[in-house]
C-alpha cells in the first residue's frame, strides 16, 4: 500500500504581525500550529487517519476528494473503489491553521454484501427507483419530526413531472447511477429565477455535479441515531430526492457526500417502497422512493 504526503502552513499573516508595533492591552493570538498525521490500513477498504500536531488546535478536519469530509482527530474512512486519492488535513488554533496534504491508494473494489437493505434496494443485480407519485413523498420538518412545515399534496407527479421522473438505479457494484430523464426541478438556490421544470444543461459549473451521472453509495448497518440501517451517496453532486438536502443543512452547491437514515422499507406486492430521510442539522427532509415489481 502506498501512501504520499506533503505538508504546507497557511501563514499569510505571520509577516504583519510581526512588523506590527506594541499595543498596550493586546491580546496575543499565539504560534501557528503544526500539522501531520499517520494512516492505518484497516482492511482494503478502511483506512484510519490520526492528527499529529503542535499548538493545540481546537479544530480538525478532513477532506478526501471524491469521498467526503470528516471532522475530529481521528477519522475512520471506508473508501470503496480502487483509485488514488487527494487527502487534506487542517489543523486550527488562535494563531491560525496548518495543513497537510497527502494521498492514499486504494487497490481493490469492496466486496458487495447483499442483505438486508442493500438485498431490498438492488435485488443483488440491480433495481431502479423513483419518487413515489404520493402525498408526501417529498417532506420537511424540524429535527424532532413533531410537526409538518410542508409536504407536496396527492398531485405530486403532476405538480412536478421532471421531478418524478427521475431514475436512481442501485446495482451490487455499488453503484448509484442517476438519470435527469433530461430534465430537472429547479429552484432558485440553482441559479434560475423562478422554480420548475427546466432542461439539465442549465446546470453548469460546480452545479453540474447535480446532474445526470455515476455515484457510489454503501449501507451502514444500524448507523442511524435509532438504530437504523442508513445510505450513504459518495461522490461530488450525488443525492437522493433533493439535491438542495445535505447533512450540514441546506446547501446551493453539491456536496461529496450525503448519508440517508432508512425509515421504513415495504412492499405493497406491486411495488416496493422507501422511506428515507436527510438529517440536515436545523431540520429533517424525508422522501419516499417506490420501485415497480
Amino acid at each position: 500500500m502506498k501512501a504520499f504526503k506533503l505538508f504546507s502552513v497557511l501563514a499569510a499573516t505571520a509577516a504583519l504581525v510581526a512588523c506590527e508595533p506594541t499595543v498596550p492591552g493586546k491580546t496575543e493570538l499565539g504560534p501557528l500550529p503544526t500539522a501531520d498525521y499517520t494512516m492505518t490500513y484497516i482492511d482494503s477498504n478502511n483506512i484510519q487517519l490520526t492528527s499529529v500536531n503542535t499548538g493545540d488546535p481546537f479544530l480538525f478536519q478532513w477532506e478526501i476528494d471524491g469521498v467526503g469530509t470528516f471532522e475530529g482527530e481521528q477519522a475512520d474512512v471506508f473508501i470503496p473503489k480502487i483509485g488514488v486519492y487527494d487527502i487534506k488535513h487542517s489543523v486550527f488554533n488562535q494563531g491560525g491553521h496548518a495543513t497537510a496534504e497527502g494521498q492514499v491508494e486504494i487497490f481493490k473494489d469492496a466486496d458487495f454484501v447483499c442483505t438486508g437493505a442493500a438485498e431490498f434496494m438492488t435485488d443483488c443485480t440491480d433495481r431502479t427507483w423513483k419518487l413515489a407519485p404520493q402525498a408526501g413523498s417529498l417532506w420537511v420538518g424540524p429535527p424532532d419530526a413533531s410537526t409538518t412545515w410542508w409536504a407536496i399534496g396527492g398531485t405530486a407527479a403532476t405538480d412536478r413531472p421532471c421531478a418524478y421522473d427521475d431514475e436512481w438505479t442501485f446495482n451490487s457494484d455499488g453503484d448509484m447511477i442517476y438519470d435527469t430523464q433530461g430534465d430537472i426541478w429547479a429552484e432558485t438556490y440553482m441559479g434560475v429565477a423562478t422554480d420548475g421544470c427546466q432542461p439539465e444543461s442549465i446546470l453548469t459549473g460546480p452545479k453540474a455535479a447535480w446532474a445526470s451521472g455515476t455515484h457510489g453509495f454503501e449501507i451502514i448497518p444500524g448507523g442511524g441515531p435509532n438504530g437504523e440501517d442508513q445510505i450513504k451517496v459518495n461522490g461530488m453532486g450525488g443525492f437522493i430526492g433533493l439535491p438542495k438536502a445535505a447533512n450540514s443543512g441546506e446547501v446551493s452547491s453539491p456536496v461529496a457526500s450525503v448519508t440517508y437514515d432508512i425509515l421504513s422499507m415495504t412492499d405493497d406486492g406491486t411495488a416496493r417502497y422507501m422511506e428515507i430521510q436527510c438529517n440536515c442539522t436545523s431540520l429533517l427532509w424525508r422522501f419516499t422512493l417506490y420501485s415497480e415489481l
